[in-house]
């Protein structure tokens, strides 16, 4: 296939990489003309990817037009809360016969969108929107470690062909029927994440964190039947997989994250001193707004919020999450 992939951060350049090396055409839009020049002279794109370079002939462009022109594949690498304004830019080029598979985790907080919704406002890509989502540490997938995704679209026939052309023999990926949910699970559990690495920053053990995971992914399936997401769908791979993924991950953006701020620093402190974007930020207050909006209980993701965004000290956040009233589980 011929692959143009937006976003050179880390998962877009690390994706690019293993489809290259499972003998894709591969080029991958930069929006920052200088920086992209410096990769392009280097083939170094550090800070995003870390002792390894760019294939050659893979080739880097700041011109999103020129990257997907005639491929067969466009994949997106953007952070939720600017993917919108590269759909805007896409509005203008030729989608017509592409596949567009999103790899973006998140929920738009202005309007609570997820990135297939986004995506779908572009008229020509309809039906041909795909998701794919996982544990995908994008450190680990560099250094060929193993592991299982989920593919999800809206027709069975593309979802089957890019299942049989993206798989690896150490990047395992299944198919899912449920978009809502894979979507959902892949957002909410960068929040949960975050309320991992705030335990292991206040020096709390494996109890707390095992007892967290679990109880969140009840808040997972709350908002997501609600939404029409399958329950089944969040104990797997795009739900608990992802979630157990980036709830002990050191390589984790959102783990490491809620560990800073577990370890004293404020969120604007720890955010000043991130690289890369941490999703399930944003996605916090996405989900407070969606969980309001839908009367639907979500005690563990508010406590995260709370931290996040109104100074909440993360001792008395889950002081009051043990202070709730006791009941069945």
């Amino acid at each position: 296939m011929k692959i143009g992939i937006l976003g050179c951060g880390n998962w877009g350049s690390v994706f690019g990489i293993m489809q290259f090396n499972n003998r894709h055409e591969v080029r991958i839009w930069e929006y920052n003309k200088e920086r992209c020049q410096e990769v392009r002279a280097t083939r170094n794109n550090e800070p995003f990817l870390v002792g390894y370079r760019i294939p050659d002939e893979i080739e880097v462009h700041w011109d999103m037009e020129h990257v997907i022109r005639n491929v067969d594949l466009v994949v997106n690498a953007i952070p939720s809360q600017v993917l919108r304004s590269v759909v805007e830019r896409l509005k203008e080029c030729d989608l017509r016969n592409k596949y567009y598979l999103s790899l973006t985790k998140g929920i738009e907080i202005n309007t609570l969108l997820r990135p297939s919704e986004i995506i779908g406002e572009l008229q020509a890509a309809t039906g041909k929107i795909y998701v794919l989502s996982g544990p995908c540490i994008a450190n680990e997938i560099i250094r060929k470690e193993p592991t299982a995704v989920v593919i999800v679209g809206s027709d069975t026939q593309g979802t089957h062909e890019l299942q049989m052309a993206l798989s690896t023999d150490y990047f395992r990926i299944y198919q899912s029927g449920d978009i809502v949910g894979v979507e959902l699970g892949a957002a909410i559990k960068n929040v949960i994440a975050i309320g991992c690495g705030i335990s292991d920053g206040l020096g709390f053990g494996t109890n707390a964190k095992g007892a967290l995971i679990t109880r969140a992914i009840v808040e997972m399936q709350r908002l997501g039947v609600q939404l029409g997401a399958r329950e089944k769908t969040f104990w797997g791979l795009s739900g608990f997989g992802d979630l157990i993924t980036t709830a002990f991950s050191e390589e984790s953006r959102n783990h490491t994250l809620g560990k800073m701020i577990g370890s004293g620093k404020s969120y604007a402190e720890a955010s000043r001193e991130m690289i890369m974007v941490a999703e399930g930020a944003p996605t916090a207050e996405a989900v407070k707004k969606l969980s309001a909006h839908h009367c639907v209980d979500m005690p563990i993701c508010e406590a995260v919020y709370n931290i996040l965004y109104r100074q909440e000290k993360p001792i008395k956040a889950i002081g009051s999450l043990m202070r709730r009233p006791l009941k069945s589980e």
